[in-house]
């Protein structure tokens, strides 16, 4: 450039002459070198804003310069279908989609290639005070145990159902304090309450509370592992006391806490609950109680059912099972004060049903059966409406009242149940097929024929087509000497391979008793050489004797004579005797039936056999009138007349 004063040549980029001083003159600019120097300042403008709106956004690999490390990753995670969690559970919904949500791996690969750090996220987790609130019954039975943790202030989110049935709640940080939580928010009916410790206790207050801006995205740390996930997008659900709830995206299925920047937000609380709740009161720490812990267990539990059904499962194991069980029928007597779905798992009614049938088991075992049946009677067993609990009754009132009381009950008791409750009941109705087979074998062995009938009829309505039973009703039919019925039974059914010799052997009694008709049969112990039967005299009286083939005369006691009023045939009859020579009296009986066969016109001496007062003698002038066929081996004297 050259100087206007000494005309000397400078460089372009001095503003003053190097000869003589003078200031050079300044080069006006074109017109298009101004545009085009505005054109290049805006650029740059934008490009800073870019950059800042950048920084702003959630991370996404899509929106990152990368380089070829970075690319690798990209295009590896881009080639699943499905983002995978630290827990290894699979990202689906929203967050998946965007690519805005990551776990803490990811966010450490991602910001290590990148050149970031997650500097404000490790501080905000080191703020977190975590720990597990534990919920005790005022017997001092742990009733749930789960992770929490502390808001601003000593504050908790914390799920009523997890919370039913607790008297005492307390808060233990996985540092080792802990705390009594005391009140807070809560109103009958919200899902979820906000409670505050007593007293820290040394733990420190957790990041602030902050209402929840449903317009910016949150970040979610679990309580219960290392998931953790950024820029995941809520949407605002419904008005839940305190809170708004918000479904949650498929891949939180954890306790855990919503972030904004530094401040909670919001909760999940796993198993107790489905959705996100977000905060939606006051923000900061200067929250007041409005209820009680106290409050809260009397609404929900106090003098309930459940709080009864947890009074027995307290006692002491010392203390008979008896108390417990009458316990739980008190509580079943009164109503419940949670919803089945509130419910405590162990308080569930077929849980404590199943408690009470063990119980039962073991009382009958040991022995006091009819003290179960003071507690457990017909009435209770009915509004109760458990089969199982009725099956484990059975045996104390077969104890206690025999086979036909533990029938009657099943078919009263057990019918109503099963008509009430439209259930099958194969249990029971194996215990009742069992009870009438171990009835009717007892009164088979015992000879009692009339009841045996009444009970086989019973049985034979409800099980028409069990062999045993089937069987036992043609014994009975043989044991009343009704071969005809005893015939027409046996060959009504077919019977498994199991029952045939018992089929042959009774086919074979059949034929042998339609042998004996016309026929007195006369059965006596197998080997034995005295020979019982029982015989009515006119019809009368029944008179005991002893067949005596040895005997010329039928004898009869003179008690028996004065009973009947029999005449005595004029004169009197000496007789040789084991005592001597002694002097009798004869009489003349009109008639005598034997099993049905009646013989008249028989003379009797009439004789008091010595220390065998009231018995009689059948001797030949009686059986002479028949053709005897004694088997002494078979047991059976058979006298077919003349």
């Amino acid at each position: 450039m050259k100087c206007i004063v000494c005309h000397v040549d400078n460089k372009r980029s001095l503003k003053y002459c190097e000869k003589c001083g003078a200031p050079l003159p300044v080069i006006k600019r074109s017109g298009f070198f101004k545009a085009a120097v505005g054109v290049g300042a805006m650029v740059i403008l934008f490009a800073l804003i870019g950059r800042y709106a950048d920084m702003q956004r959630p991370p996404s690999y899509s929106a990152l310069q990368l380089s070829e490390s970075q690319r690798e990753i990209s295009q590896r995670e881009e080639g699943n279908q499905e983002r995978i969690n630290p827990e290894g559970s699979p990202m689906t919904g929203k967050a998946a989609v965007t690519g805005q949500s990551e776990s803490r791996k990811e966010k450490e690969e991602r910001a290590a290639l990148a050149g970031e750090t997650l500097q404000g996220d490790r501080e905000n987790q080191a703020r977190l005070t975590t720990g597990w609130v534990q919920i005790t019954d005022p017997w001092g039975r742990q009733v749930r145990r789960f992770r929490s943790a502390l808001a601003g202030n000593g504050w908790l989110a914390l799920p009523a159902r997890a919370c039913y049935g607790g008297k005492s709640w307390r808060f233990y940080s996985d540092s080792g304090e802990n705390g009594e939580i005391s009140g807070g928010l809560w109103i009958f009916g919200d899902k979820v309450g906000f409670w505050q410790l007593a007293a820290k206790g040394g733990m420190s207050d957790g990041p602030e509370l902050a209402p929840w801006n449903e317009k910016e995205p949150v970040s979610w740390v679990s309580l219960e592992s290392t998931a953790e996930y950024n820029g995941i997008t809520l949407l605002a659900g419904l008005n839940m006391g305190y809170f708004l709830s918000s479904p949650l995206p498929d891949f939180i299925n954890e306790s855990g806490i919503f972030l904004q920047g530094d401040r909670i937000v919001g909760w999940s609380f796993g198993e107790f609950l489905p959705e996100a709740y977000m905060w939606s009161g006051e923000a900061g720490t200067n929250l007041e109680y409005k209820t009680w812990v106290q409050y809260f267990y009397n609404i929900t539990f106090a003098n309930g059912r459940e709080e009864k059904f947890s009074e027995a499962l307290a006692m002491k194991e010392s203390r008979t099972g008896l108390d417990q069980l009458s316990s739980f029928v008190d509580g079943f007597a009164l109503k419940p004060k949670l919803s089945t779905g509130d419910t405590p798992d162990y308080l569930l009614p077929e849980k404590i049903l199943k408690r009470m049938g063990a119980l039962t088991k073991s009382v009958v075992q040991r022995g006091d059966g009819a003290r179960v049946l003071s507690v457990l009677n017909s009435q209770v067993l009915k509004n109760l409406e458990d089969i199982p609990l009725l099956i484990e009754v059975v045996p104390a009132i077969l104890a206690a009242g025999g086979y036909e009381a533990a029938i009657a009950e099943i078919e009263e008791t057990g019918a109503y149940l099963v008509q009430k409750t439209g259930d099958d009941a194969p249990g029971l109705d194996s215990i009742h097929l069992e009870l009438y087979q171990q009835w009717l074998n007892s009164l088979v062995d015992d000879n009692t024929f009339d009841e045996g009938w009444q009970v086989f009829t019973s049985a034979r309505y409800f099980y028409p087509d069990d062999p045993l039973i089937h069987l036992l009703g043609v014994e009975l039919a043989l044991m009343n000497n009704d071969w005809e019925e005893a015939e027409r039974l046996l060959y009504m059914k077919n019977y498994p391979a199991s029952f045939q010799d018992r089929f042959e052997l009774l086919a074979s009694e059949i034929t042998e008793m339609k042998g004996q008709e016309e026929k007195i049969v006369i059965s006596f112990p197998h080997g034995s050489s005295r020979i019982p039967v029982t015989a009515m005299i006119n019809e009368a009286v029944d008179q005991n004797f002893i067949i005596d083939t040895g005997a010329s005369m039928v004898t009869v006691p003179l008690s028996t004579v004065e009973a009947l009023g029999l005449k005595k045939v004029p004169g009197q009859r000496t007789l040789w005797t084991a005592s001597g020579v002694v002097t009798v009296n004869e009489v003349i009986i009109d008639q005598i039936e034997v099993n049905g066969w009646v013989e008249y016109n028989v003379r009797a001496l009439v004789l008091d056999m010595p220390d065998q007062q009231g018995l009689g003698l059948l001797g030949l002038n009686y059986l002479g009138r028949f053709q005897m066929d004694l088997r002494p081996d078979e047991g059976t004297l058979l006298l077919t007349p003349r």
